[in-house]
């Protein structure tokens, strides 16, 4: 941030990125040839020259050529590795378009469903205006008796059901009627057909009587014998079942007692669980009437602190008041207080509004409530380090905005003056003629200007100087964001400017301190057309109107009173649902036991009325079988008397076994008569039940009918209350539906808003991977024409080296055979003219000194340095070795003793075939080879890297920031 402070105007430097800077270096070629030295005739040492050349150019083709590799292999590597990194940043912006796509499909997604809920919201909102449009006295007062009329009807529908019920259970006890007839009547005839079949069996033994055959008395006395028996047993049976009805009716008897006992205890439990249920209920509905008060305290103390949240704030280091107040008085504290502001630094940070930041502002054209915000807004954080620093506390008013505006205007804008410079350094400072000007017309009472570079954009260009660069879209947040980071950093990054600017903010000086506070002091805030910001103090009078109709600056010291006042409230809250919690718990324990003994109490007096009903069914069963067994008696005995008489009568006269057939025989016909008659009454009685079933089923489908339509009749009142309710609460139910409306389209919007941004990043990062696409053409390309040079490079290399070589043998070979004739001619001239060794001296035949000629042991040198023996003949042989190597070899005969002296060589070879030259030649003709030198062969060196190659493949791009 670069500040200005109008009475101490040191400069402070805005930070600003450099571009990256790329460097290439390249190493050099060196390449180094050893000298072939020779010593031979004038005309030798020229062409031994001339192959030197020669030979160094075929070398320098060579390095040339070897360096032309190496820049190749390397371009190569280079591509490669270019291309690697281009498919990996391709790989890479793949994924991101990818993991974009999820969030834009599910920012889309969310985008439906809001639209879902604003068509949704939108109509019931048309509704909720439709019902309010019908909201008059005149259909409230219609729905009213639209209600009236229905509960009359469902009065009705009840009495209706009553009526149904009761001629339902009129139908049952008809039914119930019917069906005891038919028992009886199935009895009576069941009965009558025994009769029927006795008396059928009377009529068979009376004639058996009349017949009077033995066999048929016999099976009259097995008869009587036999219901004599029968009589015994069914009597014994009698008496055993009127045991078992005693001990079932005792049984019985005490179940009933049992079940009494029981449904006391039920109905005492029950008494005691209504009573837990009444105290749980209340202790329940207490519980949440604290929940309730609980709640409303949270979401109290839960907003101050979002409004506390989201309050910016400018806290002191610890001790920054004591330093900066000992310098003031002269002490050497500004050490001190850049330490504490690095803390300062550090700790207080700007807090974003979202409401701001859809804002969007002209910042060189604000309007007159956008000044006086801003204004306000950094007038609050100025406060805030005052009453830190118990200094009096500046005010903003109307007027003083206006100065602020005024002074923008006419000493910076209008005269076009630039407080920071294009460069940063090459401004023009405060304009001090044109503030005190401004403050001469306004009337104001000494006037101090904080400034700061603030959204002006300073960047460096491709020299590496410092330029302005364009100004970025501002909105009210971004504003304040600059302010306080203005405010900020002049109070803790101020040593440049001997901490001027942040006295300024303080309202702080002393007699022998440039800066002094301004009494009554007021503030406005304006931006010039640079994007500078400006903090313009002056004093307040009683005439000057500075003072007049001062705004409230926001603080929140109000608001921390209030957090402090509703967090003792919440607390009160929280002990009282502790306190009803707990009576609650209490009371919920209680009534669970209750309940658990209620429940017991039920399940016993299931147990004991199943016992009870069981003990009345084998009562009942014991006595039905009891009446069975009575009536099988009274069978019995009835037979017993038949039979009796039947066996008796075998005794009888003729004229009255005749009788007794004729009497069997009629009162046969009068019991198949009763039969016919009981069957009658039984068919009758059956045919009542049905219609007594029938019409019971009808009464029970009136009282069905009836219910339904109760609950048409239920559900339409319901629906007519709710119609009442509706438009008794129309306004109430048209605001929240517009609020619901409201809520739903700035859920939209901001789905919609993420959306756009999602999807914005989505297209940029298809662009980007779209890029990435073509770099890794791009470098596919690249790597393939650096093969291509590669291998180009590869074989000139080669066919380099193979001229090389080429020319080292033809060298060599040249050479060898300018030794060797020098060393015939030698052999010639010493041979010719007779040198020869006297005193340690070359001489020749007629004893005179050969000038040039030298001794070495037993040999003599010649000028050309060839070595040969004082000898009267010689003869040279030459050999050639499977390298196409010279040996050549003297044969001298000296005294009888024959030596052989070879050349030196770097391959010899340990034998040799004497040769003459031509046969020599031929040979090598024939192997297609050249001879190699030894040691003197020139031995090439190659070295060094080329890097030179890349700058021509890749160029170097600067990146600014």
């Amino acid at each position: 941030m670069f500040n200005l402070n109008f009475t101490i105007c040191h400069s402070k430097k805005k930070i600003v990125t450099l571009a990256g800077v790329s460097l290439v270096a390249t190493a050099g070629v060196v390449a180094s040839t050893n000298e072939v030295k020779a010593d031979t005739t004038s005309d030798n040492v020229q062409t031994e020259v001339k192959s030197q050349t020669a030979d160094q150019q075929a070398q320098a083709k060579v390095d040339q050529a070897q360096s032309n590799v190496n820049s190749a292999s390397q371009a190569t590597s280079a591509a490669q590795s270019q291309l690697d990194s281009a498919n990996a940043a391709n790989s890479a912006a793949q994924a991101d378009v990818n993991s974009q796509q999820a969030i834009v499909n599910d920012a889309q997604a969310k985008v439906d469903a809001a639209t879902s809920s604003v068509s949704t919201a939108q109509d019931a909102e048309t509704k909720a205006q439709q019902n309010a449009d019908q909201a008059t006295s005149a259909n409230i007062q219609k729905a009213q008796g639209a209600i009236a009329n229905q509960e009359a009807q469902i009065s009705k529908d009840t009495d209706a059901i009553n009526d149904a019920n009761k001629a339902v259970s009129d139908a049952q006890s008809t039914v119930d009627a019917a069906q005891k007839k038919v028992n009886d009547a199935t009895t009576a005839r069941d009965n009558q057909q025994k009769n029927v079949d006795a008396a059928n069996d009377a009529v068979k033994n009376a004639q058996a009587v009349l017949d009077n055959s033995d066999q048929a008395k016999k099976q009259a006395q097995d008869a009587l014998n036999q219901a004599n028996q029968k009589v015994a047993d069914a009597t014994t049976a009698v008496n055993n079942k009127q045991t078992d009805v005693n001990n079932a009716a005792e049984a019985k008897k005490n179940a009933d007692e049992a079940l009494k006992n029981a449904n006391d205890a039920q109905t005492s439990a029950q008494k005691d669980k209504d009573a837990k249920q009444a105290v749980a209920d209340e202790t329940s509905a207490a519980l949440a009437n604290a929940n309730a008060a609980v709640k409303d305290a949270q979401a109290k103390v839960d907003t101050i602190n979002d409004k506390l949240a989201s309050f910016n704030t400018i806290t002191l280091p610890a001790g920054y008041k004591e330093a900066i107040t000992g310098l003031i008085k002269g002490e050497d504290s500004s050490n001190a207080l850049t330490t504490l502001g690095q803390n300062g630094l550090r700790n207080n940070q700007y807090k974003s509004n979202k409401n701001d930041q859809k804002i969007t502002v002209d910042y060189n054209n604000l309007t007159e409530a956008q000044r006086q915000e801003l204004s306000i807004f950094a007038t609050g954080l100025i406060n805030q380090i005052q009453s830190q620093m118990g200094t009096p506390k500046t005010s903003v008013s109307p007027k003083s905005v206006e100065f602020a505006n005024k002074v923008v205007k006419e000493a910076y804008n209008d005269p076009s003056w630039d407080g920071f410079g294009p460069h940063m350094i090459d401004g023009k400072s405060h304009n001090s003629d044109g503030l005190q000007k401004v403050s001469k017309e306004m009337n104001g009472n000494s006037v101090l200007e904080n400034m700061s570079s603030s959204i002006h954009n300073y960047t460096y260009d491709d020299s590496g100087n410092i330029v302005s660069g364009e100004i970025a879209p501002q909105t009210m947040d971004s504003l304040k964001h600059a302010l306080y980071d203005d405010i900020v950093s002049m109070m803790f990054d101020d040593a440049d400017s001997g901490w001027g600017h942040a006295l300024t903010f303080i309202n702080f000086g002393e007699k022998d301190w440039s800066i002094q506070s301004i009494d009554n002091e007021t503030m406005g805030v304006a931006f010039d057309k640079y994007g500078y910001s400006h903090f313009d103090f002056t004093g307040a009078t009683s005439t000057n109107g500075f003072g007049d109709n001062k705004f409230t600056v926001p603080s929140n010291d109000e608001l921390i009173s209030e957090l402090s006042s509703a967090n003792t409230v919440l607390q009160s809250t929280k002990t009282d649902q502790a306190s009803k919690q707990k009576a609650n718990d209490d009371a919920q324990n209680a009534l669970s036991s209750a309940n658990q003994v209620l429940v017991a109490a039920q399940n016993d007096v299931k147990d004991k009325t199943a016992t009870a009903q069981n003990a009345n069914d084998n009562l009942t069963a014991a006595q039905k079988a009891l009446a069975a067994l009575q009536n099988q008696l009274s069978a019995d005995q009835s037979n017993q008397k038949q039979a009796k008489t039947t066996f008796d009568s075998f005794d009888a006269d003729l004229a009255t076994k005749q009788a007794n057939l004729q009497k069997a025989t009629d009162s046969l016909k009068a019991e198949q008569g009763r039969l016919a008659i009981a069957q009658a009454d039984l068919d009758n009685a059956n045919k009542a039940l049905s219609n007594a079933n029938n019409n019971l089923a009808q009464k029970k489908q009136v009282v069905e009918n009836n219910k339904e339509a109760l609950k048409a009749d239920n559900d339409k009142l319901v629906q007519l209350q709710n119609n009442l309710s509706d438009l008794q609460n129309a306004p109430k139910l048209l605001a929240a539906a517009k609020e619901q409306v409201a809520t739903a389209q700035k859920a939209l919007a901001d789905a919609q808003e993420a959306y756009n941004v999602a999807n914005d990043k989505l297209t940029s990062l298809k662009q980007t991977a779209a890029g990435t696409v073509t770099n890794v053409s791009k470098a596919q390309q690249a790597l393939a024409e650096a093969k291509n040079n590669d291998t180009a490079a590869k074989e000139a290399l080669n066919q380099a080296q193979q001229e090389l070589v080429k020319l080292q043998q033809k060298e060599a070979l040249a050479k060898q055979v300018a030794e060797e004739q020098a060393k015939l001619a030698a052999e010639k001239e010493a041979k010719d003219n007779g040198y020869h060794i006297e005193n340690n001296q070359v001489v020749d035949a007629k004893g005179n000194s050969v000038n040039g000629w030298t001794v070495k042991g037993n040999q003599i040198v010649s000028l050309t340095n060839a070595t040969v023996d004082p000898a009267v003949s010689v003869t040279t042989n030459v050999s050639v070795n499977s390298k196409g190597q010279v040996q050549p070899q003297t044969s001298v005969t000296t005294n009888d003793v024959k030596t052989v002296v070879a050349t030196e060589s770097a391959n010899p070879v340990s034998t040799t075939t004497v040769q003459t030259r031509e046969q020599y030649k031929q040979q090598l003709k024939s192997n297609n080879q050249l001879p190699q030198t030894g040691n003197d062969s020139a031995i090439l060196s190659l070295a060094g890297v080329a890097l030179a190659a890349m700058l021509s493949l890749f160029g170097i791009k600067k990146r600014e920031y």
